[in-house]
């Protein structure tokens, strides 16, 4: 999507998503719709439609951390005709343009993560197959197709070349955007300039990525017209989104979905903040054969211990790790094979009650790397499971069902 987009449209399109933090994972049949366009490794070239590689990867990580199952365009149309049913814990990934930064950054951690994503392409500006100029900033629809078949990705359009320098986009004298209807434009004539660049989008995504159908739409500038919906279903495209936040309901329309906009300051961490139930329990632990308790809150089927706790447990083996806070980037730093000082505040017994909780919304950082970890706050206190303490610094972590121990080698 063009980079221009108006600081008022932007100021209330966050208002609107401020107002939806907290409901994002409700149930039923109301899904997240999140938006993406280019990314970059350098910090200082981001703005409202360019984040971070790193960013990115953060936010996949915490979509497979809290057990999020990614949806493609096809998905929706399966669930809409009761082919197959919505996950309890979906959300449907999607990019816009087709930015060569799709293949080279998104590509690999969607491949790493498990996760999928929708992605729109302005037709017009994909290059031939082979391109080695590298300065090039779209993608080649080898690319396209290599991603396609690797299951990751469905391609979907965003227009052949209506992405409008040809008509002065948004500062044009009669304001066209996008598929808009040009100012006295006739039905007909509307559906022979923008029907046949669809028809042109779709052509080319079928012949040069090798699916069968073109199942999703997304209006350039989040831009919408009335007579647009018939261009789509006459070219067979079921599932569009426009670019206002909100949850998308399914169950009613995959026309017009929402979609949030994720940018630096409003990762997934924040939009889809995890509110859950804590029951205090005691987790037995076995380090290297020495049998342990530790102080837990039990969570959506997993026990969640302090990561201090964990620290002053594993002191004097060979995985010994320091804790430190990060009060200026509100966040936990881990150092692994370093040693622990203990606070004098571990291993305190908690309250008895079942707690509500939330789960953290920065990285954790081990070793200066950032990861997105399942991690809930409770009282100013972090807590994790074992399994992402030990795959963070390194020991490993098993589980012995028969005697309800985890087992820890370090």
């Amino acid at each position: 999507m063009k980079r221009f987009l108006r600081d008022g449209l932007l100021a209330a399109c966050l208002a609107v998503m401020l107002s939806a933090f907290g409901t994002c994972g409700a149930a039923g049949t109301k899904l997240p719709v999140l938006m993406y366009h280019d990314l970059t490794t350098d910090p200082s070239k981001t703005n409202s439609m360019t984040v971070t590689d790193e960013r990115f990867r953060l936010d996949m990580e915490f979509l497979q951390q809290f057990g999020y199952t990614p949806l493609l365009p096809a998905d929706l149309i399966n669930i809409r005709e009761g082919k197959m049913q919505l996950p309890d814990k979906a959300v449907m990934v999607t990019f816009d343009d087709g930015y060569r930064s799709n293949y080279d950054y998104a590509y690999p951690v969607l491949q790493n993560t498990g996760m999928k994503a929708a992605i729109a392409v302005v037709a017009h500006n994909i290059r031939q197959e082979g391109d080695a100029d590298s300065a090039r900033h779209n993608m080649t629809w080898d690319e396209l197709r290599e991603m396609v078949d690797s299951g990751a990705v469905e391609v979907g359009s965003h227009t052949y070349n209506l992405h409008n320098p040809q008509y002065g986009g948004n500062n044009a004298p009669d304001g066209i955007n996008g598929v808009m209807r040009l100012k006295g434009e006739s039905r007909s004539a509307y559906n022979a300039r923008v029907g046949g660049d669809l028809s042109s989008s779709v052509q080319l995504i079928l012949t040069h990525t090798g699916q069968e159908k073109v199942n999703y739409f997304s209006y350039p500038f989040g831009a919408y017209d009335s007579w647009m919906p018939d261009l789509l279903a006459q070219a067979g495209i079921q599932v569009s989104a426009l670019t206002n936040p909100g949850l998308s309901e399914i169950s009613v329309t995959l026309q017009g979905l929402s979609r949030y906009g994720i940018t630096m300051d409003r990762p997934v961490s924040a939009l889809l903040r995890q509110t859950d139930q804590a029951v205090p329990a005691l987790a037995a632990v076995s380090v290297n054969g020495e049998l342990a308790k530790l102080p837990a809150y039990y969570i959506n089927g997993n026990n969640y211990v302090r990561v201090r706790d964990v620290a002053v447990l594993l002191g004097g083996t060979g995985s010994a790790f320091n804790v430190e806070w990060n009060s200026g980037k509100n966040r936990v730093e881990l150092q692994s094979f370093t040693p622990y000082t203990p606070l004098g505040t571990e291993n305190a017994p908690l309250s008895g009650e079942t707690r509500t909780v939330q789960s953290i919304t920065e990285p954790t950082v081990a070793d200066s790397v950032p990861s997105m970890v399942a991690a809930y706050n409770v009282d100013g206190y972090t807590y994790y499971k074992l399994r992402s303490l030990g795959d963070l610094c390194g020991f490993a972590v098993d589980w012995d069902e028969e005697s309800q121990t985890v087992i820890v080698t370090a």
